[in-house]
């Protein structure tokens, strides 16, 4: 994985007003907190999240007034308009407690179900959770998808990892091949022919009994002298 480094200092419990000043002065409070430590107040730079908060699953060096702690963005709150960071979450990791994090899943390749078989490549889940020691967490699942054939599915339980637990139900669906256009044309038109059988029936029926009522009665017998 790829060593990320970030700045931090200790900072005081604040009021509203004063976390409200500190965020306009371009940092970011935060807390540390982990198994077997104590909860630490900090704050850090925003600048300095922006290019890690996409690395959600990467493992932090943070330098916190001279010590040196393993940490992992674990939870990021964010301005519901302007999407600034309002507090970050780091929880202090080793290499002996397993963490929870989200892994990318991502795939390369056309699916051979979209080249010559008309079928639609659909993604449901960008991403799994999964449990594991920092040492043992991927930084992604790569997929390739070119051998998918038309009407195939692509779930949990498909991935290879051996060295944690997944979070995320194994059941669950990631991306996959849909029938396609050509199938569903076909099959609308089937169903679309198959009203209009029935209702030929039902009118021919009613042009055989409108026929009938037309049809001029018999006349009665004579009878006999």
């Amino acid at each position: 994985m790829e060593h990320l480094v970030l700045n931090a200092k200790k900072r005081d419990i604040g009021t509203k007003g004063k976390l409200a000043d500190m965020r306009r002065a371009g940092n970011v409070p935060g807390i540390v907190y982990g198994p077997k430590s104590e909860p630490r107040l900090l704050e850090v730079k925003a600048a300095d999240l922006r290019t890690l908060l996409p690395k959600r699953n990467h493992v932090i060096e943070m330098n916190l007034d001279g010590e040196t702690i393993n940490v992992m963005a674990k939870q990021v709150d964010r301005d519901p308009i302007r999407r600034d960071v309002l507090h970050i979450d780091f929880l202090r990791v080793d290499d002996i407690h397993p963490v929870i994090v989200s892994v990318p899943v991502i795939t390369h390749g056309i699916p051979i179900g979209v080249r010559t078989q008309g079928g639609v490549f659909a993604v449901a889940k960008k991403s799994v959770k999964l449990k594991a020691k920092m040492q043992d967490i991927p930084e992604n699942f790569t997929i390739d998808t070119s051998d998918m054939e038309s009407g195939k599915s692509f779930y949990v339980r498909d991935l290879k990892f051996d060295k944690g637990v997944f979070v995320t139900p194994l059941r669950t669906f990631l991306f996959g091949v849909g029938s396609g256009r050509k199938e569903d044309e076909a099959a609308a038109a089937a169903a679309a022919a198959t009203p209009a059988a029935a209702a030929a029936t039902p009118a021919a029926a009613a042009a055989g009994d409108k026929g009938k009522a037309a049809a001029p009665a018999a006349k009665p017998a004579k009878p006999k002298k």
